[in-house]
């Protein structure tokens, strides 16, 4: 590609320059390492591509709102962390991004489950032949008013290749109730969620993730809360087109927008 081409496509696709991307990459090592070692800050900045100790505070202390040195003696508070499980990951989402999202409170539900470990490139799942296949199974066993398709999350992948990763993929129900496809079990408690669309095939699916729930994550103004995220999928192609609606993303969060990106379904 010719660059221009390049940096256009990359914002399009992932909600991020290229030079924001490799910048909150870098401030996130950074962190890490302040955290994780007693190395210098001047070595530091020299491991993560800062000339000096001063360009390294500079960028550092405009990202995470503290100096590498107050970071290093106190952290980041709560509300100041990225999102879990890499809490020094601050993208910075590209003004060409518009992010918005739907504001639902949503009631307990239960996720009857398998599932799937590892990420790669990532992705969860690495066959979505064989998943389908799965889901399949499901659909002979249940009404198909009685439930969502769905896989849940305890928390997001640690990079685009994280073996340890956990998906939890089934169905949800109002109501417990026992089903031969599996014995395992969980309540979900319900609370307000936001709801990011995702159109076209399911194979693009972890890009939305990063592209809205993300990247775009700041341009909304909601904090996020401690509970299981999850997508649901409303097409039974995995390939489904690039025009139509075949998944929603469920992000739980504490607080509404207040700059008007989000608004609330009734």
């Amino acid at each position: 590609m010719a660059q221009h081409h390049f940096q256009r496509q990359f914002a399009r696709v992932t909600g991020e320059t290229v030079a924001g991307y490799i910048k909150s990459r870098r401030l996130e090592r950074a962190a890490l390492a302040l955290q994780e070692t007693k190395a210098r800050v001047i070595d530091i900045a020299l491991d993560v591509g800062f000339q000096t100790h001063a360009a390294l505070t500079r960028a550092f202390t405009a990202h995470f709102g503290c100096t590498p040195h107050a970071f290093r003696m106190h952290g980041l508070t709560e509300e100041r962390q990225g999102l879990p499980p890499r809490p020094f990951l601050l993208p910075l989402s590209s003004r060409a991004l518009n992010a918005q999202c739907d504001l639902v409170d949503v009631p307990d539900q239960w996720l009857c489950y398998r599932t799937s470990k590892g990420v790669r490139n990532g992705r969860y799942f690495g066959d979505l032949a064989a998943i389908n296949h799965c889901f399949q199974e499901l659909w002979t066993e249940i009404d198909e008013r009685a439930g969502e398709m769905a896989t849940a999350f305890p928390e997001g992948p640690r990079g685009f290749d994280d073996p340890s990763a956990t998906a939890h993929y089934g169905v949800l129900l109002s109501q417990d109730k026992p089903l031969d496809w599996s014995t395992d079990r969980r309540l979900l408690p319900g609370g307000l969620f936001a709801v990011f669309p995702h159109f076209g095939p399911y194979a693009g699916l972890h890009l939305t993730w990063h592209r809205f729930v993300r990247a775009g994550f700041d341009q909304l103004g909601l904090s996020f809360r401690k509970a299981w995220m999850y997508e649901t999928y409303l097409s039974a192609n995995p390939n489904a087109p690039e025009t139509e609606l075949s998944a929603l993303i469920y992000f739980p969060v504490t607080q509404k927008s207040t700059n008007g990106k989000a608004g609330t379904l009734i």
